[in-house]
Order: structure tokens, then C-alpha cells, then sequence
């Protein structure tokens, strides 16, 4: 189950001839849920949903348009109605920067995916405390408009950049049909306090509406670029990865992990083993009751416990979680069961 945020911590050991020094990096997962502003960019069909109903009603074209780009009912009708307004946007934004203040500890890394520009990210850093910014903001705007509502994965971060950020594409090869477009994702290479670098790479992988074979096109794009780096560069990959539960623990998910040389939380293969959840009603996804973990952190081998490090630097995945700092993120059923609370534009609640 994912809930709005999962953390994971980084540890690193500075030795010189008279002291050790001790750093701890703190890294999240924390999916925006289509953080869109609230102006229309005429070049991003995707973005029609999200603008004030005053300018929908006054573009004659605006519904004939929700119906070509949209593929269902509901997204049809929400495309036309849903009034995404300044009130509702800084609803939206005081939600998300509410979960942020109140993480335990702070932050130092935030993968933050389904955010629509920098400018969006710019704003949502503003309301967060003075010392609670972020002074590296990474959004590059490179998801294509017509494949995928132009949704990028953004980095912030209290580290710097020790290189350009970049955007790797997705190609989906010979299934590019059946899976359409998905996100980029996003390379940032951090300097961490040492002076060494972590290589972050924000992911947003094909949901679990998509066959698990666009997923898997996803995770062997993640492990190309990862291979691409020296073999003792530091790396994590943050993000939605999108794999269910029996997804997590199936064989295939065990080959790309151990291909791209990764290390994955425990915790996020135990999730069908965790009953609670109500967020899968259909015992098709066979995650009845159960917890998927859709947002985690994946750390390089390099910097696993069980593995002698030289670079001093070590991913203490025991330490991921689910972190809950609000009552707008969660909601029960009758029964008890829990499910994330999403956002609703016409309450304002839910994150």
C-alpha cells in the first residue's frame, strides 16, 4: 500500500587521522498526486483537467477537447468539471507541505513524482518553513505532453548538484503500443557532505493498470543508465515503481534487482504478507487485503551492510517506512481497513 511518503535512511562514516564524523542523509518517496498549477499550457493537452471552470467555460472547444484526450467516463466528466482553482490548488499545496514539516526526520532528499513544471515545485518549496526549503529544486519537463499528461518526476533537495541533472527516455521497444508513454526518469547526481556523490534517479513507472512486461521495460531502462556509472559510484533510485505486492515478490522482480546490482527495503516484499489494506478491491491484482508498497527506495549494493564498503557510505534499508504525519493521509472502512486518503479538490481534504 502506498501511502503519501516512504523514507529510507543513509549513513556515512568520515574517518581521518583523529576523529570520525558522522553523516545521516534522510530520503523519501512522496507522490505529488498531479500537482498541476493552475494556468493553461496550450502546448499540454493533459493539463485541460486542471484549470479553473471560469476559463473551461470560456473555451467553446473545452469539452469536445476532454473527450479526445481522455479514454474514460469518469475521466471525461472530471476533465469538463473539476474546477482546479487557486483556493483548491493552495489547499492541495498546504497538504503536501504539511506532510513534509511534520516528517521526522527531515527530509534531505524528496523524489516527488506527477508534478507538472518547476515553477509548480518553486511554489510548493515557498510554503514550506524558511528552514525547512530546499535549495536544489530538479524538474526538467521532458515527459512527453501527448504520451503522458507531461508529469515529470521532480528531485528536491538540501545537497547540491555536483553535475547537470538529465532525463532518460523509456523506450518500450516492440510493446510501445501496449504501453504507452510513461514518465522519464530523472538523474541527479548530489554532493553529499563528504564531497562524494550519490546518484539519485527519480522514477514514475507505468501504473498497475499497465501489464507487468511495461513495468520491467521500466526497471531494465533504470538498470542501463545505472550501469552506465563507474562500478563504485553511489546510486538510489526513488519513486512510484508501481509494482504491486505479488508483483514485489515474484521471481522477476528478484532478476531485476539483482541485475541492476540494487538493494530493496524488506519491507516492501512483506507487504502481502501484511494484511489491512482496503485499497484493492479486485482479487484480480491478487493483493486482497494486503499492502503494496508502490513508493520505495532501491540503495546500490555498494552501500549494503552485509558488503564491505569503501566508501564509507551505507543505505540502512531496515529503516524504510511508511511515514503517516497527518490525518488527511489515511482513511478506515467499517471494518478498520486502510486505505491512502487522496486529495479531494471539493473538500480540500486528504493528501
Amino acid at each position: 500500500m502506498a501511502l503519501a511518503l516512504a523514507s529510507l535512511m543513509l549513513i556515512g562514516v568520515s574517518a581521518s587521522a583523529y576523529a570520525q564524523e558522522f553523516h545521516r542523509v534522510t530520503v523519501m518517496a512522496f507522490n505529488a498526486e498531479n500537482l498541476f498549477d493552475t494556468e493553461d499550457d496550450p502546448a499540454n493537452t493533459g493539463d485541460d483537467t486542471y484549470l479553473p471552470l471560469t476559463v473551461k467555460q470560456s473555451n467553446p472547444d473545452h469539452e469536445a477537447n476532454c473527450r479526445t484526450n481522455n479514454d474514460s467516463d469518469f475521466y471525461v466528466r472530471q476533465c469538463i468539471s473539476l474546477d482546479w482553482n487557486e483556493t483548491v490548488l493552495a489547499s492541495k499545496l498546504s497538504a503536501l507541505t504539511g506532510v513534509l514539516s511534520a516528517a521526522t526526520p527531515s527530509p534531505d532528499i524528496v523524489v516527488m513524482p506527477e508534478t507538472e513544471n518547476l515553477g509548480i515545485i518553486e511554489r510548493l518549496n515557498a510554503g514550506l518553513s524558511e528552514g525547512g526549503r530546499y535549495h536544489t529544486l530538479v524538474q526538467l519537463d521532458t515527459t512527453s505532453v501527448t504520451e503522458d499528461r507531461g508529469i515529470d518526476v521532480a528531485i528536491l533537495s538540501r545537497l547540491g548538484l555536483a553535475a547537470p541533472a538529465a532525463a532518460h527516455r523509456i523506450d518500450f521497444g516492440d510493446d510501445a503500443e501496449l504501453c504507452g508513454g510513461t514518465r522519464d526518469i530523472v538523474e541527479a547526481p548530489l554532493s553529499l557532505p563528504d564531497g562524494k556523490v550519490l546518484h539519485v534517479f527519480g522514477v514514475h513507472f507505468p501504473s498497475g493498470g499497465n501489464p507487468l512486461i511495461c513495468r520491467q521495460h521500466a526497471m531494465a531502462e533504470l538498470n542501463r543508465i545505472r550501469a552506465l556509472l563507474p562500478e563504485d559510484a553511489l546510486a538510489i533510485a526513488g519513486g512510484d515503481f508501481n509494482f504491486n505486492c505479488s508483483e514485489a515478490k515474484g521471481a522477476l522482480f528478484e532478476r531485476m534487482v539483482r541485475h541492476g546490482n540494487w538493494g530493496v527495503p524488506p519491507e516492501v516484499r512483506a507487504g502481502c504478507d501484511e494484511p489491512g489494506s482496503n485499497k484493492h478491491a479486485d482479487h484480480s491484482f491478487g493483493t486482497w487485503f494486503t499492502w503494496s508498497y508502490l513508493d520505495f527506495v532501491l540503495a546500490s549494493e555498494n552501500m549494503l551492510s552485509e558488503r564491505p564498503s569503501t566508501s564509507g557510505w551505507f543505505s540502512n534499508l531496515g529503516a524504510f517506512r511508511t511515514f503517516v504525519g497527518s490525518v488527511q493521509q489515511i482513511e478506515t472502512n467499517s471494518q478498520g481497513y486502510v486505505s491512502p486518503r487522496r486529495f479531494d479538490p471539493a473538500t480540500g481534504n486528504g493528501v
